[in-house]
């Protein structure tokens, strides 16, 4: 009876604790995957292209500008898009709008693939204008740092940093797997009631 009273004591303090993780760590990596900003009457959506696991994969940005519920078309035109993170800038191509609305940034001026670079910041300016309304934005953004399978020259291992983002999906799993192991404990330990005898 004392270690179901122990474990029941743990699992009540160990959920609180893995709640309150993820309150802090998951808004911080889910905004720096995808950025809102309004400009003027303009609403512009950035979101990322991630880290490919296979060589022809791709990675990159994809934005969309709306005004209201209204696509903005034409932007390839007007709008000049950059790169820059691991000390490199890159002048990217600006494509038509894809299938489902979106202007995918996934290429170099000059034609080459889009490499993050083991992943971290980067960040995208986009200037020029949209539909005559001038535009000088900035999106900072995180790629995930995942290792490519199959790339022709393997990234030089870095020194991890050990920051908060590196160590959010382990901390909450470890977390959640000692809620599920305290709970399954607790209801394994946990005595029943004696069942009834009849009465003869």
């Amino acid at each position: 009876m004392f270690g179901v009273v122990r474990l029941e004591a743990l699992r009540r303090r160990l959920l609180p604790a893995a709640l309150g993780t993820l309150l802090v760590l998951a808004p911080t990596t889910v905004a720096q995957a995808h950025v809102n900003r309004q400009v003027g009457p303009y609403t512009i959506l950035v979101v990322l292209v991630e880290e490919p696991t296979f060589e022809d994969n791709h990675a990159g940005f994809e934005f969309w500008v709306r005004r209201g519920s209204e696509p903005i078309t034409g932007l390839e035109r007007t709008i000049h898009a950059r790169a820059d993170g691991h000390g490199a800038k890159l002048d990217l191509t600006v494509p038509p709008l894809d299938g489902i609305g979106f202007y995918v940034l996934d290429r170099s001026t000059g034609g080459a693939a889009f490499d993050p670079l083991g992943g971290g910041p980067w960040s995208l300016r986009l200037t020029g204008s949209i539909d005559g309304t001038p535009l000088d934005e900035t999106f900072a953004v995180t790629f995930p740092s995942y290792p490519r399978v199959g790339a022709p020259r393997p990234a030089a291992a870095r020194p991890s940093t050990g920051s908060a983002t590196d160590l959010a999906m382990p901390l909450l799993v470890l977390a959640g797997g000692l809620l599920v192991a305290t709970d399954a404990g607790v209801r394994r330990i946990r005595p029943r009631p004696a069942q009834p005898t009849p009465a003869r």
